[in-house]
Formats: C-alpha cells, structure tokens, sequence
C-alpha cells in the first residue's frame, strides 16, 4: 500500500503549483503599484518642469514688459518736457496755463524750477522736491503709493528743472497681471493641478494625503506645486480590486482541484485496496483449494475401497441378519454423504472457466426446483417463483451448480418445515436472482456466511454459498446477502447480462 506521504503527494504538489502562482500574482501586483507610482512621479515632474519653465519665461516676458513700458513712458515725458520747457523759454507758464495743458494732454501735474525764481506748479502739491536740489541727469521715478511716474528732466543750461507726472494705475494693473501670482493661479485651473501657491521656504506646511507636493525654489521664496494623486489612488483602487479577483478565482479554482485530486487519490487507493483484498482473498481461495485438492485426493481412495467393501458385504453375506443389514446400509449412505463432501471439496478446489452458451435461465430453475420438490415436501417446506423470462450467455452446468447450492443451503436450513420464494428478474443491465427462506435466529455477521466452511448447520462443509460467489465472480457478478426481517435470509446474485434476446 501507498505510504502517506505518497498518498497526498499530487495534493501537495497541487498545493505548491497555486502558492507559486500566488506569489507571482503578488509580486505581479506590487510590481505595477511600483510602475503606476513611477508612472505618477513622471507625471509630476513634467508638471513642476513645465510650471517651473512657464514661471521662467513669465518672469522673464514681465521683466522684459516692463523694461519696455518703462522706457515708452520715459520717450513719452521726456518729449513732453522738451516742448514744455520749449513753450516756457518763449513765455514761461503760468499756473492755469499748466493746468489746461495737463488736462489737455492726460498727465498727473507738471512743475518748473527755475533756479533763484519760485516754481510753477500745477495742480498744487501733487510734488515735492527740496529747494535748492540739483539734478544733474534724467531720472524716472515710480511713486507706488501715488500711482504715478515722475519723471525729473534738469536743464543746466537754463538752470531750470521740469518734473512731469503720468497717472501708473493701468500700466500697474498690467503689471499685476503679469506677476507670479496671478500667473500660479492660471495655472491652478489646468486639469490635475490642485494648487499653485508662492510661499516663504520657512512656512511650508503639512500636505493632505490625496495630493502630491513639488517644490520649485524662486529666489528666497518657494513655488508650491499639488498635484491631485486621485487618479493614482484610483488606479491603485483598480489594481487591488483585479487582484482580489484573481486571487480569489485563484483560490476558487485550488480548492476545487484539491477537492478533485483529494477524490481521485480517495477512489485510487481504494481500488489499491480492493485490488490487495482481490489478491489475498485468491492467495487464500488458492490455498484452500489447494489443501482441498489433496485432502479429498487422499480421502476418496479410502472411501472407494470401503464402499466397494460394503457392496460386496451386501451381495456375498446372504445369512446376515436384518440388524446387520441395516448396519451396512447406514455405513453406505454415510460413505455417500462423505463422498459428496468430498466432490464439493473436489469442485472448490477447481479454477472455474465457465464455457457461456445462451440458455433459458427460468426454465432451468425450475428444472433445479423440480429436482428438490420432493425433499421440500419431506421437509414441509412451501416452495414458491417469480420469474421473468430470461435467455441468457452463461455455462449451463455453473449455473446448475449455483442454483443447486442455493436451493440446497434454504431447504437444509429449514429441516422442520419454512419456506424457499426464488426470484429471477432484470434490474437495469443486469440479471438478479434471489433465493428467501425461513430462519430461526439473528445473524450478527451476515458477511461471514460468505466465508470457506463457515456454517451455522449441524451437517455441511460450509462451502455452499462460498461456491455461489465463486460462481458468480467468475461469471464476473457479485452475492449479496441480507436479513430483512428476523425470520427471513435472503441471497441476491447478480449478473451482468450478456447476451439478452
């Protein structure tokens, strides 16, 4: 017999194969969580790489902007300053005449200092310069809280100064616009950007746990960068959710091929145990035969020369007397009686090879009832049939034997009257006869019955239903025996049909 670690090998080799599979899957799984997280982390830097790259050149275009506006506004007063002081030296200006100038022209006021002479200044105080200051080049001057461009032109030559002033709220507004500020927050509009902030480096905080943060340094400050990680929370969400699935169809299908090679290692090793159960159970009917042979071989020599014996006794000693007559006749029938013990042990020790022809099986069990009646009727035993009509491939004298043995050990276990009921039916591919009769007490191991010289009778080798199932295995059939009720035992012999006409 199979040990058990053979036994539950191909369980543990099953075993083995899923957990392998599993941990591929495992690793599979982390392995794209490691890819979609790699992915996310390219995905941010393109976003802080393009965001660093557009402050960049904002910064830049805002410088460069305002460069230029700077220089337009210079252009601008400074020619202005030029045809003032160009109309002031042909009639220096008056300070209504400098108001209707600025109204005419858009500027925030206009004043002329002439050295050693008072200044003209219109409107009044919209500028304050020390007395007495000289300046010696062109300067532009934004005043952020006045929001204004002042604009200082000195003149040597004429020891004069004019100081023009233009309104800055529009060229302030634009350069508001073209700020960090307002340019991070444009960008917080574009899809999977959170937030675009501008922050000391010292007052960076905590981030949320679904958003992604990138620092970009600008100067003394920092550009804070989130990114929404939902996408990547969701596809980590679908990642799990694929893997569960699979490990569970996984797990599904191992315990399903477990439960499948479980059942078959079950149904293989009990054909391993019905096939060494097959075997010991010819070794021993090999045995028995065996001892069988050899004893009724050494037996019937003796019991022929006895019985030849008796028969000359009978025929030569014509002056015995009735006592003695009767004496040799007892010793005759129990010469037959042993010496058909000995033909059973003959016919057991035998290898069987049945020699099938089709025959009619009812037919033939009545003829084998016939043969009884009489003894039945001796033993007041009612005998009754139910038989359907059945042809069938079988040897003849086999099946003689069978039903011979069968109707035999019912009458002989009925000696003081009872009943024998034989059955012949089909049941589905197969032919089944049953023999019930009478019974006096409870059989506690029926299946011994089945057993070489195993009897419950006071007369008999015990080898009438133990040669119905060789019979009956031969014909490759089975017995089987039952009690259905405490004064019933019935034998059922069933048999694959052959040839059914």
């Amino acid at each position: 017999m199979e040990s058990p670690k053979h036994r539950n090998g191909p369980l543990r080799i099953n075993l083995l194969i899923f957990g392998s599979l599993f941990i591929l899957v495992l690793s599979y799984f982390y392995w794209q969580i490691y890819q979609s997280r790699q992915a996310f982390e390219a995905h941010v830097g393109e976003h802080a790489n393009l965001v660093s790259e557009v402050v960049a050149t904002n910064l830049t275009s805002t410088q460069l902007s305002l460069q230029v506006i700077e220089k337009v506004v210079t252009s601008f007063l400074a020619n202005t300053a030029r045809f003032v002081g160009y109309l002031d030296e042909i009639e220096p200006f008056t300070a209504d005449e400098l108001t209707g100038y600025i109204e005419e022209n858009g500027l925030a006021g206009i004043l002329i200092y002439r050295q050693g002479q008072p200044m003209v200044m219109a409107p009044d105080n919209w500028f304050t310069m020390a007395q007495g200051r000289e300046y010696h080049q062109q300067q532009l001057v934004h005043l952020a809280q006045q929001h204004l461009y002042v604009l200082i032109c000195p003149d040597p030559d004429q020891q004069r100064t004019i100081v023009l002033g233009l309104p800055s709220q529009s060229i302030e507004q634009l350069k508001q616009q073209m700020e960090v500020p307002q340019l991070l927050k444009a960008l917080s509009q574009l899809s999977g950007i959170a937030h675009l902030r501008l922050e000391a480096a010292s007052s960076l905080g905590s981030v949320p746990i679904n958003i992604h943060e990138r620092h970009l340094p600008m100067g003394d400050k920092t550009v804070v960068l989130e990114i929404e990680s939902e996408l990547l929370s969701e596809r980590e969400a679908e990642l799990w959710h694929q893997f569960l699935l699979f490990s569970s169809l996984l797990a599904i299908a191992a315990v399903m091929l477990s439960w499948v090679l479980q059942r078959y290692q079950n149904r293989h090793t009990s054909y391993l145990l019905g096939l060494q159960l097959e075997l010991a159970q010819q070794r021993e009917d090999a045995s028995l035969g065996r001892a069988a042979a050899t004893i009724s071989h050494e037996v019937r020599n003796p019991l022929n020369a006895i019985s030849m014996g008796l028969q000359r006794l009978q025929l030569e000693a014509k002056d015995l007397d009735d006592d003695h007559q009767a004496l040799i006749r007892a010793m005759g029938d129990a010469v037959q009686r042993t010496n058909g013990i000995v033909v059973g042990l003959q016919r057991f020790a035998q290898p069987l090879q049945p020699h099938l022809q089709t025959i009619d099986v009812d037919q033939k069990i009545r003829h084998i009832i016939a043969l009884y009646r009489p003894q039945a009727e001796k033993q007041q035993v009612a005998v009754a049939c139910t038989m359907e009509s059945i042809h069938w491939r079988i040897d003849d004298e086999l099946l003689g034997l069978l039903l011979e043995n069968l109707v035999k050990n019912a009458l002989e276990a009925q000696p003081s009257g009872g009943f024998v009921h034989v059955v012949l039916q089909r049941q589905g591919d197969e032919m089944v006869v049953i023999v019930e009769n009478g019974i006096d007490e409870v059989l506690s191991h029926i299946d011994e019955c089945l057993e070489p010289y195993y009897t419950t009778k006071t007369r008999g080798t015990g080898l009438g239903l133990t040669m119905v199932r060789k019979i009956a295995v031969a014909h490759g059939g089975e017995v089987m025996l039952d009690q259905p009720d405490s004064d019933c035992f019935r034998v059922q012999v069933s048999f694959p049909l052959k040839e059914v006409v």
